[in-house]
Formats: structure tokens, C-alpha cells, sequence
């Protein structure tokens, strides 16, 4: 039996660590989001992490478009060009360890009942792996399930499926460039790395391709939900499913009061999200923010921004 956490409120990075997406010696890391490719470079100096360079290149509209079936690479050329320049310009070289932030499309999250998955430490992760296969539109042998397991047996047990071939076609853009890929992390789950919250938190995660609202409880996912272009790139279906979230969460999960909500989005969606946030929770939503020891003076507001979840997976590390 894995035992309870202790009384203090630790971030779903240090709870999953050594036994899901560790990032740990990443040097760089690439985000692909739907308006940007982003890339940082960090040095470990005398034990401690530091950011020597970060990049951005924008995406035309359309150049990305991501699913769980289809990587979105539409426009390659333009990939592979804003890729080549965000290396450049960050001082990556070959064979330099990598981190991928891939976007939450890409993958099936679920939470089971810790009765659902009932097993032995050797099979739990069998278990999963054949649950979340019957969720998801692949072969078993295109199938590559991650699964995360709670130290208390009250919790959920966390399960993402990929398509290996989506999944492997992000790692290829980094080994195309001569880049050791070590680990692939969602855009919210690298987020959730950074969040240590005590009670009920909100992560509302919004990109153009998709939107992924996750509910966590004293560090840990209870409600994980993702939807794709459709329903992000409509200001009302937004407003109904953060609605549908609050009810499910005080109806179900029993929830009283959010201890906090982060929001990682565009400006303008920010605005737009925090109004819904207030009138459905009653919280006061504030920007998903980079570990404070990766934040430097002058880099720019936008950049610092938007930056977040590369930051995040560089400083779990």
C-alpha cells in the first residue's frame, strides 16, 4: 500500500515524479501551441536551474492544427523553419537533452475509481494500459498510455492515452534538429506541475485548437476535461462548460470554495475567462505563472506569459 501524502500541499510535479513524464537533466524546451512555437534554454549551475534563453516564433493561422489522431502539422514547411530559428536563437545544439510540451488535444485523459483499476503493483500499470485502450480510436499496438497512480487509495488514478505515431511525430521534430528527446509532457500537465495548493484549485488551460479544464484537490487531478477547436473558439460554448465544471464540482465532487484559479490563455481570452470564472465560482482567476527562480528581469510580459508551461516542465526538473 503506497502511503498518505503528508499534511503538506505538494504540486502534481513532486507527487508524480519517479514514476510518470520525469523531465529531469532537460536543458531545453519546445512548446507547440497553435499560435507559436515557443523554445527556453536552461543551465544548471551550482545545483541551481537558470534560464539562459527563451524564443518565440508565431504561426500563421491554420500552420498547426492538432488532434488526437493527427499530430497538425499542416503547413510543414513553416514548422520546420519557425522550429530551426527558435533553436537558434536559443543556443541549442545537438545532443542537447529535450523537453516537449505538446498540446492537450493530442491526448485522452481519465480518472479512475481506485475500485476500477483494483490490482498488484506489478500489473496496476497493465490495468490502465488495457482500460484506456477501449477509449481510444487506435490499434493497441498505436496505443502508449501513461498512468499515474496517488499515494492515497482514496484519490484517483490518473490515465493518458496517445496515438504512438502522433506522439512519435512530435519527438521526430526534435531528433530532426539532432535534439535527445527525453520527455513529452501536455501544455496542462506541465502546468500542473507548478501548482501547490492547498483545497480546491481550478487550471483552465485555452488555445484557439482546444480548451482543457482540471479540477485539483490538495495537489492532485479529480476532473480533467478536454475539448477541441469547436468548442474553444466560441465564447458562449467556453462560458457552458466552465458552467457544467462548477456544477459538477459542487454537486459530485462536493465542492465548496476554489482556493484558487489560474488561467493560462491569450490576453484577450484571459479577460473573457476570468468574468466566467467569477460568475461561476465566485474566484477571482490570476495568470498560470513560471517557477519564480526561472523568471529574469526584463523579460517581457508577453513573453514571461506565455512561456509558462515550458518553464514549468524545465523547473520540475
Amino acid at each position: 500500500m503506497i502511503q498518505a501524502p503528508p499534511s503538506r500541499s505538494r504540486s502534481l510535479g513532486e507527487r508524480m515524479r519517479g514514476f510518470f513524464l520525469d523531465p529531469s537533466g532537460a536543458e531545453i524546451a519546445l512548446e507547440f501551441s497553435s499560435v507559436a512555437l515557443l523554445g527556453a534554454r536552461v543551465e544548471l549551475k551550482r545545483g541551481t536551474v537558470a534560464l539562459r534563453a527563451i524564443a518565440s516564433e508565431a504561426l500563421s493561422e491554420g500552420t498547426f492544427s492538432p488532434t488526437l489522431e493527427d499530430p497538425g502539422f499542416v503547413a510543414k514547411e513553416e514548422m520546420r523553419d519557425a522550429v530551426k530559428r527558435v533553436l537558434v536563437k536559443i543556443g541549442a545544439t545537438s545532443g542537447t537533452r529535450a523537453a516537449l510540451v505538446v498540446p492537450d488535444v493530442v491526448a485522452r485523459f481519465r480518472l479512475f475509481t481506485p475500485d476500477e483499476v483494483k490490482s498488484d503493483l506489478r500489473n496496476r500499470d497493465a490495468v490502465i494500459a488495457f482500460r484506456m485502450q477501449k477509449l481510444l480510436p487506435f490499434a493497441p499496438a498505436d496505443t502508449r498510455v501513461i498512468s499515474a497512480w496517488p499515494r492515497s487509495s482514496t484519490e484517483p488514478v490518473l490515465g493518458i492515452g496517445f496515438s504512438a505515431a502522433v506522439l512519435g511525430a512530435y519527438e521526430q521534430v526534435g531528433q530532426a534538429f539532432g535534439l535527445d528527446v527525453g520527455s513529452v509532457e501536455t501544455s496542462s500537465m506541465a502546468l500542473l506541475r507548478g501548482l501547490a495548493v492547498d483545497g480546491d484549485a481550478l487550471l483552465v488551460r485555452h488555445d484557439p485548437a482546444w480548451l482543457t479544464v482540471t479540477l485539483v484537490r490538495n495537489g492532485w487531478p479529480i476532473s480533467i476535461r478536454t475539448l477541441d477547436a469547436t468548442v474553444a473558439s466560441k465564447r458562449e460554448e467556453v462560458r457552458t462548460e466552465l458552467a457544467s465544471t462548477a456544477v459538477f464540482w459542487r454537486d459530485r465532487l462536493r465542492g465548496d470554495r476554489l482556493a484558487a484559479a489560474f488561467v493560462h490563455a491569450s490576453d484577450l481570452r484571459f479577460e473573457a475567462l476570468s468574468a466566467d470564472l467569477a460568475s461561476e465560482f465566485g474566484c477571482v482567476a490570476q495568470r498560470a505563472q513560471p517557477p519564480s527562480r526561472l523568471m529574469v528581469p526584463g523579460l517581457p510580459t508577453a513573453m514571461e506569459r506565455s512561456a509558462a508551461p515550458a518553464l514549468a516542465l524545465l523547473g520540475a526538473g
